[in-house]
């Protein structure tokens, strides 16, 4: 084969590599979207059904806590979102450094491929050293760009692994309240024996089970959230650190070898 068409379909190889790894980031990246937008949409539908149902429960008119329950509603999103921001910002910086490797990668091959090209041109007219200087080139590139494999390997299973991490932290900390409150099929009697209950203490009830407790919930959330965002940010440098320690250590090694 002619070393153009060699070249030729090196770049097809490369293009094609390049468009299988910008897939896979995609779909890694719908899924995280995905399962950060339902497991927000299933945590403030729970917050707002622990509204309704409290408020059925003790025969409570929601538009009469319309500021509380807007207030309890807007605050409980702003704190997940805070969350869910850090876990984005964790994703983004994984997703450079996976691009980073697989570019370094892909420079790998080429520089492999050209190497081997003049390896190939310097034995065909007897220039030994010249040969074997390239030959320890190609040597160098292959261990660099399987190197290369390991760190990209370490990043793809890194970008799956925070997808899990960010559904736990968001389960741990925003407790789904769905069943939490037990709605029983009641006779007409005990309807009406509460309906006059709730006329005399069902604000009372409402309140002490419904708008207090939420209150404090909320509050220890907001007293958490400056760790709970300090151990995503750290775990996410540490992460980085690791890499970038792997790719000057990977370039080093080619430097001495090549």
């Amino acid at each position: 084969m002619r070393k153009d068409n060699r070249n030729v379909l090196l770049i097809e190889k490369l293009t094609e590599l390049n468009e299988m790894e910008i897939a896979k980031v995609k779909v890694l990246t719908a899924i995280f979207m995905k399962t950060l937008q339902e497991l927000k949409d299933k945590k403030m539908q729970s917050m707002v059904s622990n509204f309704e149902e409290h408020a059925k429960v003790y025969g409570q008119d929601l538009a009469d806590y319309q500021e509380i329950y807007d207030e309890t509603i807007s605050r409980y999103e702003t704190q997940m979102a805070q969350i869910m921001e850090k876990y984005k910002e964790r994703f983004i910086n994984i997703q450079l450094e996976l691009q980073e490797a697989e570019c370094n990668q892909k420079i790998a091959i080429a520089n492999f491929k050209k190497s081997f090209d003049i390896k190939s041109e310097a034995e065909e007219v007897s220039k030994e050293k010249l040969a074997q200087d390239y030959s320890r080139k190609m040597f160098a590139c292959m261990q660099k760009k399987e190197n290369y494999d390991l760190i990209i390997d370490e990043c793809e299973k890194e970008l799956g692994n925070s997808i899990k991490e960010a559904e736990n932290k968001l389960n741990n900390v925003f407790l789904d309240k769905s069943g939490q409150l037990v709605l029983r099929e009641e006779s007409f009697l005990t309807k009406w024996m509460n309906k006059i209950k709730n006329i005399f203490t069902g604000k009372t009830k409402f309140n002490a089970y419904c708008i207090e407790p939420t209150s404090i919930e909320l509050e220890m959330i907001e007293r958490k959230l400056p760790d709970h965002i300090k151990q995503i940010r750290q775990k996410t440098v540490r992460f980085v650190a690791k890499i970038k320690q792997a790719k000057d250590e990977t370039n080093l090694i080619f430097e001495k070898m090549k």
